[in-house]
């Protein structure tokens, strides 16, 4: 009962996510979009896809569900290097707390784009303008188990100019293991409320995904995992995001993911990590033409 359950409820999210009927907004109509860009090296090199397996606290700015990843306390950094052509950059702290009988995570970011050329109407300079945005979020969750949950609460800040919105914006998902090689589940982000810029309204950026996992056991030495998600944001088209990692002894792993974006850009991305007693290194690699590629970098130290 409990399997049929769960697979009610996933299908019930997929189709929702499928069909966004309910929260369809125009093209470009949802502000803060630096909340749903990637910003965990694990996550980028599998091409966002892997939702329901979540391998570290590193995850948790973009995905709730990485709170039940936590069994000892640990903090570390995230840092995406743009290229120059765009001008910007993203960090992020993330801290995990493991508790009697659940976890415990918080997250803070900021992504800085420098200084930005101001135009007119007409397309003559005017004077340059700063813009940057920040977020700030706390999370619950049970312990890994069979059955997941995980929420989290954000308040989130854009300043574009002289203008700025503040949004107040939540998280929650589910996963459920089939067994040991087979997994499911769904998240649901950034809902909620946003102040409008001055008089101007706009959508926060509302996003659910869904995705299934499958573990490959190649003898006694490596693993390979196999996802496939559905994504949707409020204001863009499905995307379909499709990863795979080989981990050798839980010690080096080799990430590689494409990404079908039809309203966007669709594009592979790689990466790797090396995991130690106290500490793991992460590092991706996103091609995204239009940004000239992205590289993410993570630090993560355990105690």
């Amino acid at each position: 009962m409990r399997i049929s359950n769960a697979l009610l409820a996933f299908s019930f999210l997929a189709t929702y996510s499928l069909a966004g009927q309910y929260w369809d907004v125009d093209p470009g109509g949802t502000t803060m979009k630096f909340l749903s860009t990637s910003v965990s090296p694990r996550s980028a090199a599998i091409a966002g896809a892997g939702i329901v397996m979540p391998a570290g606290i590193s995850e948790v700015s973009r995905n709730p569900l990485a709170t039940t990843t936590v069994t000892q306390s640990a903090i570390g950094i995230n840092e995406v290097i743009y290229s120059e052509a765009v001008g910007a950059n993203l960090t992020s702290i993330y801290y995990g707390l493991p508790l009697e009988s659940i976890n415990v995570s918080a997250a803070l970011e900021f992504l800085g784009y420098g200084e930005i050329e101001g135009r007119d109407d007409e397309g003559f300079k005017t004077s340059s303008y700063g813009a940057f945005s920040w977020a700030a979020q706390i999370g619950l969750s049970n312990r890994f188990s069979i059955f997941n949950w995980a929420t989290t609460l954000r308040v989130a800040s854009q300043t574009i100019e002289d203008e700025t919105a503040l949004a107040i914006l939540g998280d929650i998902g589910g996963s459920f293991l089939l067994n040991k090689y087979f997994s499911f589940g769904a998240v649901l982000t950034n809902v909620g409320y946003v102040s409008p810029y001055q008089t101007e309204e706009e959508s926060p950026p509302t996003a659910l995904q869904a995705g299934v996992s499958a573990k490959l056991p190649i003898a006694s030495l490596f693993d390979f995992t196999a996802y496939a998600d559905l994504y949707r944001r409020a204001d863009t088209e499905m995307q379909w995001l499709f990863g795979g990692e080989l981990n050798y002894k839980k010690i080096l792993v080799l990430r590689g993911g494409y990404s079908l974006r039809p309203d966007t850009e669709s594009g592979v991305s790689g990466g790797l990590g090396i995991c130690f007693d106290l500490f793991s290194i992460d590092y991706a690699y996103q091609s995204r033409p239009a940004l000239e590629g992205n590289h993410l970098l993570s630090l993560t130290v355990f105690f």
